[in-house]
């Protein structure tokens, strides 16, 4: 398949109008900032496929992949990124910041991907527990529910003798405690709408593109 290209700068580079997207739906509408290297690759081989050794969190990404691997059909040892549901404006200014690169509009069957809430996929990365808001929860509640389960945590933490540690070198239970409260955020019904959910998946393929658009000044 031969992939639309174009050129255009960074306000040009995404459609005037409302995104559609849907996190529901059996093929998706994402989207991905990659790299000129990366969409030749594309271009030449009709695949590209995730490289693990450009993570830059050794841990999270490991678990990640570990999630991937789980959930997915497909394999692999690595992930490509993508956005399934961000503001229009915050796609312009992330596309701002990537001069000489490609923004590749995708639309991949749900199954492949691995949609994940972007803000606490954060959580992972600084390796805290994670704690959603139950349904009609005030914030003062949320509050304080988080504190009293991070408190009661931490403390069995520091009687084991971890407190000071990072959560990948804590015990067995307490590290899988707060791994399994990451799972959270791998469903939209934890969460109220947001603006932002980011997307994995193992290799993208050039049927899956439907517009790449590189990026000029």
């Amino acid at each position: 398949m031969s992939i639309p290209v174009s050129r255009a700068r960074p306000a040009a580079a995404v459609p005037p109008g409302r995104i559609s997207y849907d996190l529901t739906a059996p093929v998706i509408l994402l989207h991905t900032m990659q790299s000129g290297e990366a969409f030749r690759q594309l271009e030449a081989t009709g695949r590209l496929a995730a490289d693990p050794a450009r993570a830059h969190y050794a841990e999270p990404y490991a678990w990640m992949y570990e999630q991937m691997n789980r959930r997915l059909p497909t394999k692999g040892q690595g992930a490509l990124w993508l956005w399934a549901k961000i503001r229009r404006e915050d796609l312009i200014q992330n596309v701002r910041d990537s001069f000489g690169q490609v923004l590749l509009t995708c639309r991949i069957p749900r199954e492949r991907v691995l949609v994940s809430q972007f803000d606490d996929w954060h959580q992972v990365l600084d390796g805290l527990p994670n704690v959603v808001p139950l349904a009609g929860e005030s914030d003062d509640d949320y509050g304080d529910r988080r504190d009293r389960i991070l408190d009661d945590l931490y403390g069995r933490a520091e009687a084991a003798g971890a407190a000071n540690r990072l959560v990948w070198d804590w015990p067995d239970a307490l590290r899988s405690e707060v791994m399994d409260s990451w799972e959270t955020i791998f469903d939209p019904a934890n969460y109220p709408r947001t603006h932002y959910w980011q997307a994995t998946v193992h290799e993208l393929s050039a049927d899956d593109v439907i517009e790449a658009v590189w990026i000029e000044r």
